[in-house]
């Protein structure tokens, strides 16, 4: 079972967010994605930032790691890691979810959100919302 890894980017309390919408649900996430064969998390996380986001990053450290709980992925590892931009344009992503001829549903949008209003919205997994927010202090 492949594991997935998330960026999380931090900028003046705020964290950098993708909101999908997607069958009528409306929730965000953090950018990143699964682990190809023969990848490491930190390859995954620079190319799912440039894929997802058009940005260069620097991983700072992992901050939580967690398995989902989820039906389909029941067990899969879940790895969240600080991270850093260093270049690269915000929202100049070129990936596939961004191709209208994929098969990739739903729409997918940049948002800076506060850390300290993730309550207010569905962000998954929400283990992660909630470390957001009891961590605070760390970022």
């Amino acid at each position: 079972m492949r594991s997935r890894v998330r960026a999380v980017i931090i900028k003046d309390d705020q964290v950098l967010l993708i909101k999908r919408t997607k069958s009528g649900s409306v929730y965000w996430v953090m950018p990143g994605g699964g682990v190809e064969r023969n990848e490491t998390d930190e390859q995954t996380l620079i190319r799912e930032c440039q894929e997802e986001l058009g940005i260069d990053i620097e991983i700072r450290r992992l901050l939580l790691e967690i398995e989902s709980q989820k039906p389909k992925v029941k067990g899969q590892k879940e790895r969240f890691y600080l991270c850093k931009i260093i270049g690269g344009v915000l929202g100049a992503g070129q990936g596939p979810e961004y191709q209208p001829d994929s098969n990739y549903m739903g729409s997918y949008e940049l948002e800076w959100r506060s850390i300290k209003d993730l309550s207010k919205i569905d962000l998954k997994p929400n283990e992660i919302s909630e470390f957001l927010k009891s961590a605070s202090n760390l970022f």
